[in-house]
């Protein structure tokens, strides 16, 4: 572990355990820029030209003129709601190292009074991401974690389909967000999975949702396969319609996004969701 001067991001912390090299920066976040296996590509997108944002008098009241979507990997909490969910993550970090890997840290948002955490743990050929969000101010707030993984252009996403035998009762249910097409090109709603494409040549939005009880997403772009897996909470209440999984692609990117549970924080509460994410080359992977 050690701290680099990146070209696009500044002081960054930089972390190579040998199997895996992750960057993030520290000048601003908490994001997660790079996540590749050691002498292999990124797998997360980067916005290099700095070119999707968000901007408009609403940001004044978070003392910022703009959010910006940078790429990587993020901590949002839902339901979405523009544009307190969109509070400009432009402000230094803090990091501490730990035991078996290390805690960012960010300031106390000056708009929602949250602060938010991310700790990378390494466990083998797994990388821990406990996602941590605190309610900091002086009543009560409901939100669900909602850690948002931006991945690089031109990969297929692999969702798996719920395959458990109910009977006569349904399965499964599906959210669609309203710019979502059933017959999008992209996606392919096959019988064990969900395959889901990132074209640069698609303006249009697509996004759906769906209570994910295997609780994983892979990502297979160049040869190397993403997966990200998580622990639903069964008989749990989560958002946009009960997803703990969604997925949301345009012309530019494709978010593989897993939630956790819809929580009432009282002050000083604390709401944790927990990833485990691994890479691998695709021969070696039966996806």
């Amino acid at each position: 572990m050690n701290t680099i001067q990146h070209e696009r991001w500044g002081e960054s912390l930089h972390l190579d355990n040998g199997i895996y090299e992750i960057i993030v920066p520290l000048t601003f976040g908490i994001r997660i820029m790079h996540f590749s296996l050691c002498c292999h590509e990124n797998i997360l997108f980067e916005d290099r030209e700095g070119s999707i944002r968000q901007e408009g008098e609403a940001f004044q009241a978070f003392g910022s003129e703009g959010w910006q979507l940078r790429g990587g990997h993020r901590l949002w909490a839902s339901p979405e709601s523009y544009p307190r969910t969109y509070t400009p993550d432009d402000k230094p970090i803090e990091y501490v190292r730990t035991a078996s890997g290390v805690k960012f840290i960010a300031p106390v948002e000056q708009w929602t009074q949250c602060a938010k955490e991310i700790e990378l743990i390494f466990r083998g050929a797994d990388v821990v991401v406990v996602h941590r969000i605190a309610n900091k101010g002086a009543w009560p707030i409901q939100l669900a974690p909602w850690a948002i993984t931006v991945m690089a252009s031109g990969g297929t996403a692999i969702v798996p389909q719920i395959t458990r035998d109910t009977g006569l009762l349904p399965n499964r249910s599906i959210s669609l967000w309203p710019y979502a097409a059933m017959n999008d090109e992209r996606v392919s709603w096959g019988e064990s999975h969900i395959e889901v494409k990132q074209l640069a040549h698609l303006p249009q939005a697509f996004k759906f949702g769906m209570l994910q009880e295997e609780g994983k997403a892979s990502y297979i772009r160049n040869g190397i396969v993403f997966e990200k897996r998580y622990e639903p909470v069964h008989g749990a209440t989560y958002p946009d319609g009960g997803c703990s999984l969604e997925l949301y692609t345009n012309e530019h990117i494709l978010e593989l996004e897993s939630l956790g549970p819809l929580v009432t924080l009282e002050p000083n509460a604390v709401a944790t969701h927990q990833e485990v994410w691994s890479l691998a080359l695709q021969s070696d992977v039966k996806v």
